[in-house]
């Protein structure tokens, strides 16, 4: 059997890289500038690739060779037989299907880093009642003698409520690029093997808890205030730094515990949701940045206290919805594609 195996990735070798070639062409975008003897070349070696894998499984017996081809021909599939669809109808499905879909399957490292998250906030809310000066741990003397001032300020200038109307565009945009930010270093923190990750959720869950305890002991006077300015926008930004999380320790699973695959291929495994994630993480924050930017400053005369935490409390409602519902069972009627996995298997 052994000798049968080696003949045969002799005669296939050349082919298999070949294929190997065109794939990576194509998946770089350089598809549309195959020419017609490439494309029929890319056909061929895709149905001869098809072929060899059945043959693999069910005649070599080899799971490396059977799990190199499967690899390649899923990949030769979706480019051959992917519908083409709009920038709208893609954006929709993304939202509507792709992303809730991708929460729910990795739900487990986002439950994780919202629980080290609120963790760190509740240990930064108690030190803060037991010492002041603790939270010049994660904050410089200046920034918390700001927030103090701030808290011992009349409540018409507390926390986002203070933006002036002229100001609210610049404000908003510097808030969704700051968010940002903050997410794809809490993501990026996944490749560290999840140290990064951790430090960005403990230190800002840290200064969260400070900060929130710092208001919400300045009196119940400003207990409403505080709640005002920091839910409309707040019930989506910590649900981001969460699913930012958990999309930086879904990348150190890769690295930590890749299984049979090698680290790289357990990443790029990894990766395909992660992906997905980071994309919804940044359109949640670009909506929080606009309701902080917009709806959090206006006045009473627009918008009561009482009015913003209704709408907060309706806008998380209604995005806990869509994570739970959006996408799950999604119609289609592509033709189901082949089950694709990486393996460290490679023609030497």
């Amino acid at each position: 059997m052994v000798g049968d195996l080696t003949k045969f990735l002799e005669e296939r070798e050349i082919s298999y890289r070949r294929l190997e070639d065109l794939l990576n062409r194509a998946e770089r975008g350089a598809l549309k500038r195959f020419s017609r003897d490439e494309l029929v070349e890319l056909g061929h070696l895709y149905r001869l690739a098809a072929a060899d894998l059945a043959r693999a499984r069910y005649v070599l017996r080899s799971p490396l060779l059977a799990e190199y081809l499967n690899e390649m021909v899923g990949r030769a599939h979706h480019l051959i037989h992917r519908r083409r669809s709009s920038p709208l109808k893609s954006f929709t499905k993304f939202i509507m299907q792709d992303f809730p879909s991708a929460f729910r399957t990795e739900i487990k490292p986002i439950l994780l880093a919202a629980t080290l998250l609120l963790g760190a906030s509740f240990v930064g809310g108690i030190a803060y009642q037991l010492d002041p000066e603790w939270g010049q741990l994660v904050l410089r003397a200046p920034e918390l003698r700001q927030y103090s001032e701030t808290v011992e300020s009349s409540h018409e200038e507390l926390l986002a409520t203070s933006i002036d109307e002229e100001q609210m565009a610049s404000m908003s945009a510097y808030i969704i690029t700051n968010n940002i930010q903050v997410c794809f270093t809490a993501v990026a923190g996944g490749i560290l093997f999840g140290l990064g990750t951790l430090y960005t959720l403990v230190v800002n869950g840290f200064v969260l808890g400070v900060i929130g305890t710092m208001f919400l002991m300045s009196g119940p006077d400003k207990v409403l205030y505080f709640w005002a300015g920091i839910l409309p926008h707040g019930v989506l930004e910590i649900p981001a730094i969460f699913i930012a999380g958990g999309t930086g320790f879904l990348l150190a699973r890769g690295l930590l515990v890749p299984g049979t695959l090698s680290r790289g291929d357990a990443v790029r495994r990894e990766g395909r949701n992660a992906m997905k994630l980071l994309g919804g993480v940044v359109l949640i924050l670009v909506l929080a940045g606009l309701i902080e930017g917009f709806i959090t400053p206006l006045d009473e005369t627009w918008m009561p206290p009482e009015g913003k935490i209704f709408f907060a409390f309706a806008l998380f409602l209604a995005f806990a919805f869509y994570l739970w519902r959006a996408g799950y069972r999604p119609v289609s009627n592509e033709a189901p594609e082949p089950e694709v996995t990486s393996t460290t298997f490679r023609l030497e």
